[in-house]
Formats: structure tokens, sequence, C-alpha cells
């Protein structure tokens, strides 16, 4: 969990204003826990220092009168002066050049996946999280603690929906999926995870 926190007590809000609190803290939840687009960012970086470190090797060892050579510029610069802008290869070379561009550009501004999932807060500068496995174990408990449920065979977390797979001893399970689905509602209720999820609840009975 990460806190913001001042010395002076939040001011109270009227009922007027709480959408307005809410619709902040949300934002800031979601900025607080916007994944990195790490391996994008490594990649990118790692191209760049290979890069710099070729260039800087050839400039030293050239000033220094011994030139490594690491790269045929000579061949480079006669096939760079020798091909026109309409050559189907620098056509070519430019359009897989701009498509890589354009990949690390989307993979860059598209949000990756997040090991935490925002947790609701009334306060802005109050930001909370649990992992989806945190989310499962407490679904898993809120359903277990039903009565005449044997045992949780499976929770899934998704982006907007909880399905939980659960056994009971009797033969005819039909009144524990309403409230199985009514625990684990008033569970996720408590925690608030954001977005809110709905509930998909199945029963099954180990008789016969």
């Amino acid at each position: 969990m990460t806190t913001h926190a001042g010395q002076r007590r939040p001011a109270r809000t009227s009922p007027a204003q709480a959408p307005t609190v809410d619709r902040t803290a949300r934002r800031a939840a979601r900025r607080a826990f916007r994944p990195r687009r790490r391996l994008p960012a490594l990649l990118v970086s790692s191209l760049l220092i290979a890069a710099g470190v070729i260039v800087a090797a050839e400039v030293i060892s050239t000033l220094v009168g011994s030139p490594l050579r690491l790269v045929d510029y000579g061949r480079a610069v006669s096939w760079l002066t020798g091909t026109s802008w309409n050559d189907p290869a620098t056509r070519a070379a430019a359009a897989v050049i701009s498509l890589l561009g354009l990949a690390c550009l989307l993979a860059g501004l598209r949000p990756g996946h997040t090991s935490l999932i925002p947790l609701r807060s009334d306060d802005p500068h109050l930001v909370m999280g649990v992992t989806e496995r945190g989310l499962r174990r407490a679904v898993a408990a809120a359903a277990a603690d039903v009565e005449m449920i044997t045992s949780v065979r499976r929770v899934k977390v998704r982006r907007h929906r909880v399905i939980v797979e659960a056994e009971t001893a009797l033969r005819d399970p039909g009144g524990l999926t309403r409230q199985v689905g009514a625990a684990v509602t008033r569970r996720l209720e408590e925690l608030g995870p954001r977005p809110r999820r709905a509930v998909s609840v199945r029963v099954r009975s180990t008789e016969g």
C-alpha cells in the first residue's frame, strides 16, 4: 500500500462534493498503479547504449590512430550514395524502420499488465491496492464461510467479473448459489476493487 499523508486532517466533504472526491481518488489510483512498459524501454535503451558504445569506440580509436572499424562505413557510404530515394530497397528499409518506430510508440502508450488491483478510497492522497492472488483468497474465504459449502474449487478474477466455483454436500444446491453470490458481493463491496466486478457463482453438488 502506498500512502501520501499530510499533517492536516482531511476536510469533510458535503454530499455534493462526494462524487468529485471519488473521481479524483479513482484517477489517483489509476496513476499510481499504472504499469510501466519495462520491456520496450529496456529494448530501446539497450539498442541506444549499444549504438553509443560503438560510436564512442570508433571515435576514440580513430583519435588515437588505430581505428577499430567495427562498422564498414565505406561500404555503407558507397551504398547510400549509389541508391536513390525511389529505389525499392530504400523504400523497404524506410517502411521497416517506420513500422519498428510505430511499434515502439504503441508499446509505450499501451498500458501493460499490473500486479496490483486498485481499491476504492475516498481520499485522493491515500492509494491502496491488492494483488490478484490476494483478491482471489478474499473471495474464496467469503464463499467458504457460507453454511453448507464444503469447498471452493476455483476463483477467477477478470477485469469486470469474478467467477466462483464451489461444492456442497447438498443434493440440491439451488439456494446456495444466491447465498454465495451475496457473500462474495458483500466482500467485494468492503474491499472496493476498481473497476467494479460482477459476480458469477456455480455451486456443484458432490452427492451423486
